[in-house]
């Protein structure tokens, strides 16, 4: 089988994921090639594994430079399993690609990760949750199963967050019809606070507040505290 050839570290992740939804093999070649660190780097390996957990029969070459890799997609096969994320990106980095291939796994997702929950880099796990989930439910049909719940909350630089994302099987895709929403009508927002006083997540809700409600009247912030084990280390 041919493969498709890409250059350069842009889309890296994207082109993995398509490359598994559609069964087709890529080489992605001249991964930062000029650069004082050349090839694929940690967190882009970590993504690696990742893909070769969820998928059964998949091949993943990386030459000793790093600055080429061969993929070859198998079968997306599910099922209950673990994966550590490191600390270089936040678990959300991973999380954007398990929603785009666990509704096409061939049994239902019942996976932890495991590293950071909340950077300065990715979206937070609270806004996948609050975002990506409602628009993924409008495409499932049956979306019992279908949840993402924050464990432990982990920040840099030591991480010790959980995250449990489970999805069932999709059989039949749902069609929708999209709807200019045309003006912001409400605000829905959240504020977390780890290892402080729960008065500080109220402190950051009544500042927002105080603001946002000068320009619609409908907001509502949802606050989340965490503290002991399940802060993080």
């Amino acid at each position: 089988m041919n493969s498709r050839i890409y250059s350069g570290s842009n889309f890296f992740r994207q082109r993995l994921i398509l490359s598994t939804l559609s069964g087709k093999s890529i080489q992605i070649k001249n991964i930062r090639d000029s650069s004082n660190e050349p090839g694929v780097n940690d967190y882009e390996h970590c993504f690696l594994r990742l893909l070769d957990n969820l998928t059964s029969g998949s091949v993943i070459i990386v030459n000793e430079t790093g600055t080429i890799v061969k993929y070859t997609p198998g079968l997306l096969q599910g099922g209950t399993l673990q994966h550590d994320c490191g600390i270089n990106r936040s678990i959300s980095y991973y999380l954007e690609a398990l929603l785009c291939l666990a509704p096409f796994c061939k049994k239902s997702l019942h996976i932890t990760l495991k590293g950071v929950t909340n950077d300065s880099i990715d979206p937070s796990v609270d806004a996948i949750m609050h975002s990506s989930i409602p628009v993924l439910k409008k495409f499932i049909l049956d979306d019992e199963n279908l949840e993402i719940k924050i464990i432990s909350r982990g920040l840099p630089p030591k991480g010790g967050g959980e995250v449990l994302f489970r999805c069932p099987v999709v059989n039949t895709i749902r069609p929708i019809k999209y709807l200019d929403p045309g003006k912001i009508k409400r605000i829905r927002g959240y504020a977390y606070s780890v290892r402080v006083s729960p008065a500080m997540s109220s402190r950051m809700v009544d500042a927002s507040k105080a603001l946002l409600l000068k320009f619609l009247p409908d907001v509502y912030i949802y606050v989340d505290h965490y503290k002991g084990e399940h802060s993080g280390r």
